[in-house]
């Protein structure tokens, strides 16, 4: 089994973040064509517990998740129902901590590539490949929310 974890921190208020990354079809949006739609809303929020997302990257690859945990603001689980890959998805995590000013964001998911002889070699190249797409997606959301920070008072 492969896991992937990113940590970034984030200098802007845990709610703000949190609020930032939950939303789904803007957070999961980047140049590389991936982007996000809500097929269903969360059962007391819109992209909270319950809800389904179809996410898309390129023209080929496509994933359907449902989130299976939602606790505003600490955390919520994700989990894989469908996908365009051959992968075994054996859950996702997004925690979200204070640090000082700002908030540290810790992203967790665990998967394998269930195919004889070379699943573990595509494991492994998946693994590098998710674990830039998730930096670049964290990284991108910092920079906007530290560039929309207010300065403080001098």
């Amino acid at each position: 089994m492969a896991e992937v974890h990113v940590n970034v921190y984030i200098h802007a208020p845990l709610e703000r973040v949190f609020d930032a990354v939950a939303d789904h079809e803007s957070f999961l949006r980047s140049g590389d064509g991936t982007r996000t739609k809500l097929i269903r809303p969360g059962l007391t929020e819109r992209n909270g517990l319950g809800a389904l997302r179809e996410v898309r990257v390129g023209k080929r690859i496509r994933y359907v998740e449902e989130i299976t945990a939602f606790e505003r603001p600490s955390s919520f689980d994700y989990h894989i129902l469908e996908s365009s890959q051959p992968l075994r998805h054996h859950g996702s995590r997004l925690r979200f901590t204070s640090r000082g000013d700002g908030t540290e964001v810790d992203w967790t998911s665990r998967f394998e590539v269930p195919l004889p002889l070379v699943g573990g070699l595509l494991g492994a190249l998946a693994r590098r490949l998710f674990t830039a797409a998730f930096t670049e997606l964290l990284l991108a959301e910092k920079a906007r929310l530290e560039a929309s920070q207010p300065k403080p008072a001098a």
